[in-house]
């Protein structure tokens, strides 16, 4: 059988730059989540993306075997018998975490650049959601040749970033972790932990858009590891980072641009977060207005007939509109996009998707794809 690493490490891309967001690529998420909590920081994030790995891997694993690869579809059969709880509050869930998502990547953008030009925010936003629409309006085969492009230039950035930052900084990590005491206890880190993976687990919807690049269920377990591994990576060496700076660190608006600064990178770091952060804001709009834009496509199609996916007129339409609505909501701000609109999502996601997720995988999987085969099979 013909390898598919390039599909699979698209998808486990994808997925990157779905979570390397706004909020994400200007630390702002990190602090609320994790480095508030003191020194707890150093392992809570991989247990958030550990529950978030064994979440998406089942639910690429179901796609893949039904070819179910639009997210309402996707929960109409994985839920089964109760779709009509799970896939209805999942529906909700993923309009809801595309909204506040791409708002807080159109927020983070006008913010920074702001920042960093001097330029308007309004007008900053406009020109990140112009961005966005383009990319997005080319399909699935483009949004990951875009995700994966754009996944590499922010890894490299990144490792430059936050490992000559713990290189220039480490010995204030024993101290931080010896001296600082944690504003909160273990239970709250704990809990603030399961909301990151709940509200990450939202834009599952997003990851089953792209999940046609899989051909297999070991494809599946192949890209949730990868994933695992480039996700949680990347996430810890950035949140050790900024807990680095604790607690100086906790007011800035855009903790990143306080590391550059911090961090021995001087001018050249700005410039390269600066660079990062746009990436960011480009990439997670890319994928999660692609996803729910397909699902616009799909409910149109109900009542269109289904030759209207294929229509571009029509799908550059749904695209538009999600544009145009999360950047209206944008003009809230960035702080409280993360801070409530995140923490909200990742507590009714927990009950909701990721327990069902991965609880009707581990009873069901192993018989997944046994009922497909047995119809196909002629008796004797």
């Amino acid at each position: 059988m013909k390898s598919n690493t390039m599909g699979i490490l698209a998808v486990a891309f994808v997925w990157f730059t779905t979570h390397f967001g706004g909020g994400f690529a200007s630390g702002r998420q990190l602090v609320d989540f994790f480095v508030a909590y003191g020194w707890y920081a150093l392992f809570t994030p991989i247990l958030s993306l550990a529950i978030v790995t064994a979440m998406l891997y089942y639910a690429w694993s179901f796609a893949v075997t039904y070819n179910t690869f639009d997210y309402r579809a996707w929960g109409n059969k994985y839920f089964q018998p109760f779709e009509a709880v799970f896939s209805n509050a999942y529906e909700v869930m993923y309009i809801l975490i595309l909204l506040i998502a791409s708002a807080v990547a159109f927020a983070t953008g006008g913010t920074v650049m702001n920042q960093i030009l001097g330029t308007p925010y309004i007008t900053n936003t406009v020109i990140v959601a112009v961005f966005i629409f383009f990319l997005t309006i080319f399909g699935a085969d483009m949004v990951r040749k875009a995700a994966s492009t754009m996944a590499v230039i922010i890894i490299a950035g990144m490792t430059i970033i936050y490992v000559g930052n713990l290189i220039t900084n480490f010995p204030k990590l024993f101290e931080i972790i010896r001296t600082a005491p944690s504003p909160h206890g273990f239970t709250d880190a704990l809990w603030a932990s399961l909301k990151y993976a709940g509200f990450q687990a939202c834009a599952m919807g997003a990851y089953i858009a792209v999940a046609d690049a899989l051909k297999t269920r070991e494809d599946a377990r192949k890209a949730s590891v990868w994933g695992f591994i480039i996700n949680a990576g990347i996430l810890w060496l950035a949140t050790a980072g900024v807990l680095l700076h604790f607690p100086s660190i906790l007011q800035e608006k855009v903790p990143v641009l306080y590391v550059a600064a911090h961090g021995g990178g001087g001018t050249f770091g700005t410039a390269i977060v600066s660079l990062l952060i746009f990436l960011a804001v480009i990439s997670t709009g890319v994928s999660l207005i692609f996803g729910g834009a397909r699902r616009i496509v799909a409910l149109w199609g109900r009542t269109r007939g289904a030759s209207v996916a294929g229509d571009r007129k029509v799908n550059i339409v749904a695209s538009l509109i999600y544009v145009l609505i999360t950047w209206a909501i944008a003009l809230f701000g960035l702080i409280p996009l993360v801070a409530k609109g995140y923490g909200y999502m990742g507590t009714l996601s927990l009950p909701l998707l990721i327990l069902p997720v991965i609880i009707i995988g581990l009873f069901r999987s192993k018989d997944w794809g046994k009922d497909e085969s047995s119809e196909g099979t002629p008796e004797d």
